[in-house]
């Protein structure tokens, strides 16, 4: 059964699908992500299309209460202090879902797996490779995302500054990309605005690395980078995320993966209730 864009529409999914409590994402490559934490439950994990149609999935469910999760990325909304909007809606405390791919362990098994011969036992991607990279994204990137910041902030109209990740990092990261990247963000926004922004930005600097509050898809595409220069071999990144996704919650335990989990679980066995009393009601 289809089910149009109208909101009525996208909230009446719930309806028809009573063996299953629906959860909402903004994009299928997330589905895989969410599912390892979720097998456990009967649930149904669909995406959306984007932030918009979750935006009205949430404007319904504060409304009248209705039995079903909506997910959330962070994108740059995690840098202020904003309020949850209801137990339900499940904001990442990261940028979006592929910034909680980048861990140490979860990589350096990933290029094991590629990279280890028969005849060889070297470790190809070590702590101290790993964690240098980690300090160079920051070292490197933090003015770029700042004025990438700045704009979004304001709303100039620049979606984002950081596209291609492969312009980014080669067999280390290209300055010359950033400084042209940084020249055109520097372009048509106000000096006062930039100053905002560094100030959000190293507060949250304080707690998190920058690898977290970057967009997602950037900084899995340059942990990508870092990967096939590794291993020397060229591993498509589709790959890469399908692995991380389906490892990632074996191999790391952090606050910020321990509380997604928890929150998640809490939201989906919320709906199991509300589902579990309408059926007592209904029999």
């Amino acid at each position: 059964m289809s089910f149009s864009r109208s909101p009525s529409g996208l909230v009446a999914e719930h309806i028809f699908r009573k063996t299953k409590t629906q959860v909402y994402v903004e994009g299928p490559t997330d589905i895989t992500f969410y599912d390892a934490v979720l097998q456990e439950y009967d649930c149904r994990i669909q995406s959306k299309g984007g932030r918009p149609e979750c935006d009205k999935l949430i404007e319904k469910l504060v409304e009248k209460d209705l039995p079903y999760v909506v997910i959330l990325d962070g994108h740059y909304d995690i840098l202020e202090n904003i309020q949850n909007q209801h137990n339900r809606v499940v904001l990442l405390h990261r940028h979006s879902y592929e910034n909680y791919l980048i861990e140490e362990e979860p990589i350096k098994q990933f290029c094991r797996d590629r990279a280890r011969s028969k005849d060889s036992l070297a470790e190809p991607l070590t702590s101290t490779k790993f964690q240098k990279f980690l300090e160079d994204t920051e070292i490197k990137l933090k003015n770029l995302f700042i004025l990438d910041v700045a704009h979004q902030r304001s709303k100039t109209g620049c979606k984002t500054f950081f596209r291609n990740p492969d312009d980014f990092f080669k067999t280390g990261f290209q300055e010359d990309e950033i400084q042209k990247q940084e020249e055109a963000a520097s372009k048509k926004i106000q000096t006062q605005s930039i100053d905002e922004a560094k100030t959000v930005i190293e507060k949250s600097l304080e707690e998190r690395r920058c690898i977290d509050l970057l967009p997602g898809h950037f900084a899995l595409g340059i942990i990508g980078c870092l990967i096939n220069d590794t291993i020397s071999k060229r591993v498509k990144k589709e790959e890469i995320r399908l692995y991380l996704s389906r490892v990632v919650w074996q191999l790391v335990k952090t606050r910020d993966h321990d509380s997604l989990k928890r929150r998640l679980r809490n939201a989906v066995r919320e709906v199991e209730k509300i589902r579990q009393a309408q059926s007592n009601i209904g029999s």
